[in-house]
């Protein structure tokens, strides 16, 4: 009868039996404490260094993520990107985070997740016949809950991580089911430690990650290569871990992938706990850094859905040519999305880059927008009226809206009114024209807008002899038929107030 020594000694897993996959990769900040014409440079230098790597050792494998990585290289050095497509073919080259880049996981909108699956996957596909399987944002600081479905809906089963640290979140094994609100789930690891390592023998980082296999999770991934600013692996990392393979008291370290990893790990049927939250917080402070970054980002993503409603409809309904460049467009939104960049840790030249990026984006936008509402609102028939100036105003939303619309006008008469498409008065006021000249005025009102459509409002003069509702504002001031309103404008107290009718000031 075994002892109960040796019968614990019998459950537990040899050395032999627990792997440690090696995977070859590089951190490649595109922007961060350098701009993108640096990152561009390190992006192609840390890809012909990896090419080098695999033709001096045969076992070498090597992984990488961002498709805007690989779109600087296809246009600035096709050579290159013919070697890259060649390795990924042979299976020694491995594209991951089926994304553009390795983006903040909390600011984006849930249609920019989309397209940084859609644009990238779509990229994959045509440049190397394959498409990501793992999903990969390392250094992202913190990820939102509803991320799986969207990796899930991808084409990605499995994602990797490494924010926040165990001491910023708590889970139960670093390789868990994550979990969405709608029931999906991708197979999820945080890397311990680092992502990358120093371009040294890595000996005593591999003698740490031991104490990381508990049964019976016994297979993991340790990152290895020079990162962040780029680099890669090395030919001291790689030699290192040659002679670490023929230590017999070390776990079997073998170069790997994370798509070989998850297959392998996942043919074990493991007992993976479910993790079913946000994967949060890291660096938190960040997203209150530079509003500016964070304002331009909202403003171009809502932009670019508008033009694409908009130019659809035109589209369909005056066959007004669909805008070729928004790809271009949502490339730039994309792009400037990174973590390093839209969570406002870069050094301040990089985000008057963002800023070029963004405006480029949104001058694109502007001008599909225009061409597809000024297409639409000319075929609408709006019957003529001597004095009519019509506003039609259109609604993106699925839902209906009521907001409040200034619209600059011109020769805007003292008895004018609004109605709407019933004929319906509108109350209307008077705000400080943008131009002071040539008998410029602005206006405002409350629109009653239907979803993803438009109404036209009319401003007619006032043919009637009943008294119009008169309204009529400044900076300082706002007055109707019967009183004037004024602001301090030191203060912001009511410095007066005109009751009209009885001509007494308060």
């Amino acid at each position: 009868m075994l002892s109960k020594i040796e019968s614990i000694q019998e459950k537990q897993s040899t050395t032999a039996e627990k792997t440690i996959h090696m995977i070859g990769n590089a951190h490649l900040d595109p922007v961060w404490l350098w701009q993108w014409q640096e990152g561009f440079q390190e992006t192609k230098a840390t890809f012909r260094s990896a090419l080098d790597r695999m033709k001096e050792y045969d076992d070498f494998l090597f992984t990488s993520s961002s498709a805007a990585n690989y779109e600087w290289v296809e246009n600035n050095d096709p050579e290159m990107f013919r070697e890259i497509q060649e390795r990924i073919k042979e299976g020694r080259w491995e594209i991951v985070g089926g994304w553009w880049v390795q983006p903040d996981c909390n600011i984006p909108s849930g249609e920019s997740f989309v397209r940084q699956g859609l644009y990238a996957q779509r990229y994959f596909k045509e440049k190397f016949g394959v498409t990501a399987k793992v999903g990969y944002n390392v250094d992202s600081f913190g990820h939102f809950g509803m991320l799986p479905q969207i990796l899930k809906k991808s084409g990605m089963d499995y994602y990797v991580f490494m924010r926040p640290a165990p001491q910023e979140k708590g889970l139960p094994q670093k390789l868990f089911w994550w979990e969405s609100d709608d029931g999906s789930r991708v197979l999820t690891f945080r890397i311990p430690f680092q992502y990358n390592t120093s371009g040294n023998d890595i000996e005593s980082y591999v003698k740490r990650f031991v104490g990381e296999l508990k049964d019976p999770f016994n297979d993991l991934m340790l990152f290895y290569g020079v990162g962040n600013h780029g680099g890669g692996p090395t030919k001291r990392n790689i030699e290192s871990i040659q002679r670490l393979k023929e230590i017999k008291e070390l776990p079997q370290l073998k170069f790997s992938t994370p798509n070989q990893f998850f297959e392998e790990i996942s043919e074990k049927k493991l007992p993976f706990p479910v993790v079913h939250d946000d994967l949060q917080h890291h660096a938190s402070g960040c997203y209150a850094a530079h509003s500016g970054i964070k304002q331009w980002n909202r403003q171009a993503e809502n932009l670019l859905i508008k033009v694409e409603k908009f130019s659809s409809f035109a589209y369909l309904i005056t066959k007004q040519v669909y805008p070729d460049n928004l790809l271009t467009a949502w490339k730039n939104v994309l792009f400037n999305q990174f973590h390093d960049i839209l969570a406002g840790t870069s050094l301040e030249a990089a985000y008057e880059d963002a800023r070029n990026m963004h405006g480029e984006a949104m001058s694109i936008a502007s001008r599909g927008l225009n061409y597809a509402i000024q297409s639409l609102s000319w075929k609408i028939n709006i019957e003529h009226v001597d004095g009519m100036k019509p506003i039609v105003i259109f609604n993106p939303h699925s839902w209906n809206s009521r907001v409040n619309v200034e619209q600059e006008v011109g020769g805007l008469g003292e008895d004018d009114i609004l109605v709407d498409n019933e004929g319906n008065q509108v109350p209307m006021q008077r705000v400080q024209s943008w131009a002071t000249t040539r008998g410029r005025s602005r206006v405002s009102f409350i629109a009653d807008l239907p979803p993803m459509g438009y109404r036209v409002y009319k401003i007619l003069p006032n043919t009637s002899k009943q008294t119009k509702s008169y309204m009529k504002a400044t900076n300082y001031s706002i007055e109707n038929n019967n009183y004037r309103l004024e602001i301090d404008p030191d203060t912001g107290f009511i410095s007066s107030l005109l009751d009209k009718k009885i001509t007494r000031n308060s």
